[in-house]
């Protein structure tokens, strides 16, 4: 039985004379054979494109951070801890380095592409139970000053923009007589009839953390209209939101991205960033959070013509796989 993914892959595959064999049992994986004769193969969101060193280096965030800093990217104040086997001294050293960023402070695993683990903390006692949930799913620790301002997502494919998209961290509106918890279990209703991701959860203890820091509970009733920011953090798996900002994205933000994708060694990567004005606006302060060379094409637009617009972003990947550089 054919996913989503590769219905659309199909259909891009129609449109460019390719012949599409999925590999039977191993998900969304298989081999195009292109109309020029090349085949070429893709598992998941990996695709014939990209070197496997450049690859690597984007997947370790403190690895990247090292690269784009030195060429003159900003990148976030931070610092990678691994777990050498005696965790309590890492723990310790990694709080060490927090005091002197002062918290509150951002902690995530060194080689997640995800928001899952990604936490804001603002005491010992949160640092100390966040660091253990990261270094049980990831050999390093990264603690980082946290950036502030909008975050924004674009995709670069080859030195072109294939999509951008500004995020929107997850949050509930009050309607004066429900309590928080509440308005998150009916959110996630909403979304998983909605065919959406819904893996915001109302026992995620990252919320409960967020909410304690405005002196807010998960029984806090919040007045009608009132917005109530859940997570630090946007991506659409914890529940956040995005509005595409591909068609309106500033030239120099633009010219930016593809530059620093091509500073990667890369072909096709998203580069999250956190930005102090709005994405349509010349940027000033941009700071660069992570590369993905496996990014997801896909987002929750609904607005006319979104699946044509998704087979279209598949249709010229499959125009690059055939293309020499």
């Amino acid at each position: 039985m054919k996913t989503p993914f590769l219905w659309r892959l199909q259909d891009a595959c129609d449109l460019v004379g390719a012949k599409l064999e999925v590999i039977p049992g191993a998900g969304n994986a298989g081999r195009i054979t292109l109309a020029s004769g090349r085949v070429r193969y893709f598992h998941r969101l990996h695709w014939d494109l990209n070197t496997l060193g450049a690859a690597a280096i984007a997947l370790d965030k403190d690895a990247t951070a090292r690269v784009l800093k030195p060429l003159g990217y900003t990148v976030p104040t931070g610092r990678a801890f691994s777990n050498d086997g005696r965790l309590t001294r890492s723990i310790a050293s990694a709080y060490e380095y927090a005091q002197r960023l002062v918290l509150p402070v951002l902690l995530k695993p060194n080689d997640s592409s995800s928001d899952q683990h990604v936490n804001v903390v603002y005491t010992r006692a949160q640092f100390y139970a966040a660091a253990r949930e990261v270094f049980a799913a990831s050999a390093k620790l990264l603690v980082q000053r946290i950036a502030r301002g909008s975050d924004c997502s674009i995709v670069v494919l080859d030195d072109e923009v294939l999509m951008a998209s500004e995020k929107t961290r997850p949050y509930v509106l009050g309607d004066g007589r429900s309590s928080i918890g509440t308005l998150i279990t009916a959110s996630r209703r909403r979304q998983k009839a909605a065919g959406h991701a819904a893996e915001l959860r109302v026992d995620d203890v990252r919320i409960r953390r967020h909410l304690a820091h405005a002196d807010k509970t998960l029984q806090t009733v919040p007045n009608a209209g009132q917005r109530i920011e859940l997570l630090p953090c946007g991506n659409l798996g914890v529940g956040g939101d995005v509005r595409v900002v591909t068609d309106v994205l500033h030239p120099k933000l633009r010219t930016l991205t593809i530059q620093l994708v091509r500073d990667m060694g890369l072909r096709l990567a998203s580069v999250d960033l956190v930005l102090s004005r709005p994405s349509d606006e010349p940027p000033q302060r941009c700071t660069v959070l992570e590369v993905n060379s496996a990014p997801g094409l896909d987002t929750h637009e609904r607005e006319p013509g979104w699946s044509r617009r998704r087979v279209e972003r598949v249709r010229r990947i499959l125009v690059a796989l055939d293309r020499d550089l």
